[in-house]
């Protein structure tokens, strides 16, 4: 944007690309901006990855208010996206998928779950997932929280407790769901991570594969 003093006087109205205004009883140039309708095969890759990432994020959104908290002007879907972008790929078709082991749903000061394991019980619909008790009285407390889900890869379904109150001197917490009765432990993996009681602040994401 430029200023210009004009012995003409004011100066409205555009010329090519260039558009002139008053403000403040100046001149002001200013270039058009034309619209990008372009839709290149690198630009459809990368809309269908971050639509991807934002209907996990509507999956996780609960797990993510927990774990990701707004940071340097961040929300938490940002963070979301900004660190989880790298673990998408798209195919040739556009079509977008996601390292499940990697994905990131927490990050902090918080020290991260150690020996973390999940073992399933198909008959009944359960998934046990153990945890060392690493507490350490500093940044690791035994009254830290631990959130965990279960995420089948094949489908994308997400299986969390409503109201978990494990902790981590607790060393491990059980998930119950319909929807795994009958599952296939190596298309199951577990993400966890543990949370200050009070919500301030959180762990990284450890995961593991359920057998």
């Amino acid at each position: 944007m430029a200023r210009i003093r004009s012995l003409l006087g004011d100066i409205e109205g555009s010329a090519g690309q260039i558009t002139f205004s008053k403000q403040n009883g100046k001149n002001i140039l200013r270039q058009k901006v034309g619209s990008n309708s372009s839709n290149s095969p690198a630009q459809q890759n990368t809309r269908s990855r971050f639509k991807l990432l934002a209907d996990l994020f509507r999956r996780f959104g609960g797990a993510v208010q927990l774990g990701l908290k707004a940071q340097g002007g961040q929300s938490p879907y940002n963070r979301f996206v900004g660190q989880n972008f790298a673990n998408t790929q798209a195919d040739a078709q556009n079509v977008a998928t996601v390292d499940y082991t990697k994905l990131v749903l927490s990050g902090g000061a918080v020290e991260p779950l150690a020996g973390v394991s999940a073992a399933l019980d198909a008959a009944t619909g359960k998934v046990t997932v153990s945890f060392t008790d690493n507490s350490n009285g500093n940044t690791a407390l035994d009254t830290d929280l631990v959130k965990a889900l279960v995420v089948n890869k094949t489908t994308g379904r997400v299986v969390t407790a409503a109201d978990e109150d494990s902790t981590r001197a607790d060393g491990a917490v059980e998930l119950e769901d319909d929807a795994l009765t009958g599952a296939v432990a190596a298309d199951l993996v577990v993400l966890a991570f543990a949370y200050r009681a009070n919500g301030s602040d959180a762990s990284a994401t450890s995961a593991a594969q359920v057998a």
